[in-house]
């Protein structure tokens, strides 16, 4: 993003001069224009403050309860948005992997990986990291969880410390994307006198746990002896205030100095609010309508097309979303690498096209059933609206809610023939979302597939070799290409209608710089974060 470009060379100046005491720099890194943040707020522009003193700390205000439970949750790593706990593989913004707590890993055997693990880091009591503790983490991952072993295709006692800084990882099965899928802040490294019923949180982040106060809030301060670039704020608190709508009150009212996740609704107003500005970041997610491949009348190719033809992208992201999202050519966001989003043509809003391709295909006036779950965000208006553009091309349909058991049943009885999704990661390995949604044995086609050798959206034969072929290597260069050819076949045969790829949001008062949002939110990082007078 632009804005983080220009705030990276601000932090760079900033460090350089010792934060505090600096005086006009904004005049150093000259003023920005009304549009130079992006959002048209300009006084809300960071470069536009007077930068006459740093303070020590901030208040962010988290859209989920970092307090709830015990810090047991997900290995020990909730809330994962604190930066107390790490992992051995992190994730940048863009998807890639990044070597953390190990500095490189190896597939040694089809089944056996070595992580090498960095040296000098210090948990936030002193000791430092060691092999044992890696094993430690994940058997305690593995003793918890019982989907765990299915999830990283590791079972108990298959974890071994070859030396201080070497551990051994042997998979059940050959595991292509195992560090992509350990890249996940469920797995985070803690030391073993960790102790969930006091409450003590023992890991390797740049903060450290202060206070816990249960639905409250949490209170940290910065750890000396941090092993990466220290951070430039002394103590960071994460406030719990799940309702979006007070979240964003108390950011007007400066209770707090940067909340996640505001309303959509109240994006206009952050924007035209001369004390705030709107922080944006993709996300590898995904909304899309599902087409029913094996039902009729959607099992003709033609009407699949003449629906993708009635559907605008623009206005379900400008209308629906309010703009919080990008319009979509496929089914896979294109924050993950191997996406084939800007190789696909996609299917342009084209009404009299669309019609005759209605008249081309079998459809005889068969009323559609387009099923959504009805705690799906803006489902429903989704749904209205997929169902006020098909019906201008003279294709009727009805829509059906669910509650979230119900409607899962349906989708994986097939009883719809259009079916309203989301797909995305919370880790480095993205390649689920093509098996479960596309191949014939992933997750939504499994049943059909295996009963009556049908399914749901998948096209079977090259397209399942070609995701096969994928999944199963290293290769980042042969998966994307086996990848991008399954997703052109997927878009040539209309499987779905691609509706918005989601972005995620956060805004600020204008006296905050450095939020570096990750695009698996999860992963965003508070180490720059600065608070100026």
């Amino acid at each position: 993003m632009t804005r983080n470009t220009q705030l990276n060379d601000r932090r760079t100046v900033l460090k350089t001069l010792g934060g505090a005491g600096i005086v006009s720099l904004a005049g150093c890194l000259g003023g920005g224009s009304d549009d130079d943040n992006g959002n048209g707020n300009g006084n809300g522009d960071p470069d536009d403050q007077d930068r006459s003193e740093q303070l020590p700390s901030a208040t962010i205000a988290l859209n989920d309860d970092p307090t709830r439970d015990d810090w047991n949750l997900y290995g020990g790593v909730t809330p994962y948005w604190t930066n107390i706990l790490e992992p051995l593989v992190w994730v940048s913004t863009d998807m890639e992997l990044e070597p953390w707590l190990a500095t490189d890993w190896e597939q040694v055997e089809d089944t056996v990986w070595e992580f090498s693990l960095r040296e000098g880091v210090t948990f936030h009591n002193g000791e430092e990291m060691t092999a044992d503790d890696v094993v430690f983490s994940f058997e305690g991952i593995l003793e918890e969880w019982a989907w765990a072993p299915g999830w990283i295709h590791v079972e108990s006692g298959d974890i071994v410390a070859l030396d201080d800084y070497t551990v051994e990882f042997t998979t059940t099965d050959p595991f292509p994307t195992f560090p992509g899928t350990i890249a996940h802040n469920m797995v985070a490294i803690q030391h073993p006198d960790r102790d969930h019923e006091s409450g003590t949180v023992i890991g390797t982040g740049p903060f450290q746990v202060d206070e816990i106060e249960k639905q409250q809030e949490v209170r940290t301060t910065a750890f000396e002896d941090y092993w990466n670039d220290e951070p430039v704020l002394e103590e960071l608190t994460f406030r719990v205030i799940e309702d979006p709508n007070t979240r964003t009150l108390a950011l007007e009212n400066r209770e707090i100095d940067l909340a996640l996740a505001p309303p959509r609704t109240r994006v206009s107003s952050i924007e035209d609010d001369d004390s705030l500005y709107l922080e944006r970041q993709n996300r590898p997610g995904a909304g899309y309508v599902g087409i029913n491949l094996y039902k009729s009348p959607t099992d003709d190719a033609d009407l699949r097309r003449a629906l993708n033809h009635a559907v605008s992208q623009e206005t379900i992201v400008e209308t629906i979303l309010e703009g919080v999202g990008e319009p979509a050519r496929g089914p896979i966001s294109p924050v993950i690498y191997w996406s084939a989003h800007d190789d696909i043509d996609g299917y342009e809003k084209d009404d009299d096209r669309a019609s005759d391709l209605v008249s081309d295909s079998s459809y005889d006036g068969q009323e559609l059933s387009i099923l959504v779950a009805n705690d799906m965000v803006d489902g429903r208006e989704m749904a209205q609206v997929v169902q006020g553009a098909i019906d201008g091309i003279g294709v009727n349909s009805e829509i059906q809610a669910l509650e979230r058991a119900a409607y899962s049943e349906a989708v994986r009885n097939g009883e719809a023939h259009l079916i309203l999704k989301e797909s995305g990661s919370n880790s480095g390995d993205a390649d689920y979302i093509i098996y479960e949604g596309f191949h014939s044995e992933g997750d939504v086609n499994q049943r059909l597939y295996g009963e009556d050798g049908t399914g749901l959206h998948n096209l079977g034969g090259e397209v399942d070799e070609l995701i096969e072929q994928g999944f199963q290597t290293g290769d980042e260069e042969e998966k994307a290409s086996a990848y991008k050819e399954a997703q052109q076949h997927i878009a040539d045969q209309a499987v779905t209608i691609p509706l918005y790829y989601s972005e995620y949001i956060a805004a600020a008062h204008a006296n905050i710089d450095g939020a570096e949002l990750g695009a698996i939110p999860q992963f965003s990082r508070w180490t720059n974060l600065e608070h100026w007078e």
